[in-house]
């Protein structure tokens, strides 16, 4: 019987994620964090003017409860700062220290990413992760029609 591509595909992406959960984890251990907290940081990082929880939901597609532990835990560290808006209004920003924390991060981050895609090609590199845009947004819409009750509307192609 022939591997199914869906199979092999969440196998190699499983595996991905795992390993850079584990690079996160070890980077973000001497801080007393965890992997969760490194891409809020770095989101933080590219926002200076802040973040609401509800941005920062929408942009790692995970729910606000688990962004608000998350920043509440980064508060607690010093490394993040909020404005008096209301809970889901108000914007967080890096702290001086959340800014050089997530600087150095960065720095492993850009070094992780020359070792694991050094070897490829700029043009494939940019054509994977057009292919790999494609194949999450479909799968977020097979995701959603089944949901809906509309799982014929997937075998209709």
């Amino acid at each position: 019987m022939k591997e199914s591509r869906l199979i092999r595909f969440t196998n190699l992406a499983g595996g991905a994620l795992k390993s850079i959960q584990a690079l996160k984890g070890m980077k973000m251990a001497p801080y007393g964090l965890s992997a969760a907290h490194t891409d809020l940081l770095c989101h933080l990082a590219h926002r200076p003017e802040g973040a609401t929880q509800t941005e920062l939901a929408a942009l790692e597609m995970i729910d606000k409860a688990q962004v608000s532990r998350v920043l509440r835990a980064l508060e607690g560290k010093g490394l993040i700062e909020k404005d008096g808006g209301g809970a889901y209004r108000r914007k967080y920003r890096l702290t001086k220290e959340g800014g050089a924390v997530t600087e150095e991060l960065e720095t492993v981050i850009l070094r992780i990413n020359r070792c694991v895609s050094g070897d490829i090609p700029p043009g494939e590199l940019e054509a994977f992760y057009r292919t790999l845009t494609v194949i999450a947004e479909n799968l977020s819409r097979a995701e959603r029609l089944m949901a809906e009750g509309n799982e014929e509307t997937l075998y209709a192609k």
